[in-house]
């Protein structure tokens, strides 16, 4: 059966006879000295932004459920997808169920902290996982794991300078307002380019981190535009994929619009060897999850955890993709 079938509760899984051995004979070297208990007397709740709504997602929840299932973990795995109030009574029914660490990727900066503030009181530590949650809640959270945005945008906006020659239009395709991921990586993005005066921005709309969206918004910019548009950042490689379908649909010539984003997909791997995109960055899924639930564990086990853990983000262009591996995700 598909894993996304589930939609909101997608597994609980335990390996029950090999997890007894696993505890004690496979004790994985990130976790290291006695253990409070064993891992397969471990239950963690994860809660994942919205797995079919692009492949990094998916690829994130594929492997909490895959990871979890190797270290002999239980784990309720749910989808609220993107729905702040669908996530907010997921969280409340893993309180009920007295998880011992929760992993939470928010779908909202703000809607999600009164439901945080709730675990936090009943004794459950939260991990915040891929994307930062409002400062004022980060005292209910125990840890932050996940992607360095600001640095990602940064990357992403040096590598337009370059690719423009420090001079052009540019236009923005966004996340979903309010999404804190898609306000660092619009705003440290801008950081960069207001450095360079003779890089304009003509515009900025959001695409939600869908893929279609993104064609829509990148061939209205086309009819208003045109030829005015000399570069696009777009906040993650599946939007940047929507922007390329627009720019080959209007036969716009491959290079003469530049184009950066966030955490390359494989197909944007693809464009970048074929010249279609100028750059991304590489940010690994499987990473993310892997560190977010390692996280929870150490936590559930009483070992100390730093406060923010990021994942490797280096970039990725015409010169550094040789060094890369294509993304399965």
């Amino acid at each position: 059966m598909n894993f996304y079938t589930f939609r909101r509760v997608i597994a609980v899984v335990a390996l029950a006879g090999f997890a007894l051995s696993a505890a004690a004979a496979d004790q994985p070297d990130w976790l290291k000295g006695p253990l409070k208990k064993p891992l397969d007397q471990i239950r963690l709740g994860i809660t994942v932004l919205y797995p079919e709504s692009n492949s990094y997602q998916a690829r994130y929840a594929d492997t909490a459920a895959e990871y979890t299932k190797q270290l002999g973990v239980k784990a309720t795995i749910m989808d609220p997808q993107g729905d702040p109030s669908k996530q907010f009574s997921q969280i409340q029914n893993l309180i009920a169920e007295h998880v011992d660490a929760m992993v939470v990727w928010p779908t909202s900066a703000v809607a999600v902290t009164p439901a945080i503030r709730r675990a936090h009181a009943a004794g459950i530590p939260v991990i915040i996982s891929n994307s930062h949650i409002e400062k004022s809640a980060r005292k209910y959270t125990v840890a932050f794991t996940g992607p360095d945005d600001c640095g990602q945008a940064r990357k992403a906006a040096e590598m337009l300078v370059k690719a423009l020659n420090d001079k052009g239009q540019i236009v923005l395709v966004l996340g979903t307002p309010g999404y804190a991921t898609a306000m660092i990586r619009e705003s440290c993005f801008l950081d960069v380019i207001k450095k360079h005066p003779e890089i304009k921005v003509l515009d900025k709309q959001p695409a939600d981190w869908n893929r279609g969206k993104a064609q829509s918004v990148m061939e209205a910019y086309l009819t208003k535009y045109g030829k005015k548009i000399d570069g696009v950042y777009a906040e993650d490689d599946g939007m940047g994929l929507g922007v390329l379908n627009a720019i080959q649909g209007a036969g716009i010539k491959k290079g003469r619009i530049k184009l950066v984003t966030a955490n390359m997909f494989r197909q944007g791997y693809t464009a970048i060897k074929n010249g279609w995109e100028t750059g991304s960055v590489w940010q690994s899924p499987s990473d993310d999850a892997k560190l977010a639930i390692q996280t929870a564990i150490r936590v559930a086990e009483g070992k100390p955890v730093p406060k923010v853990q990021h994942i490797p983000t280096p970039k990725v262009d015409a010169e550094t993709i040789k060094n890369f591996s294509q993304p399965t995700w």
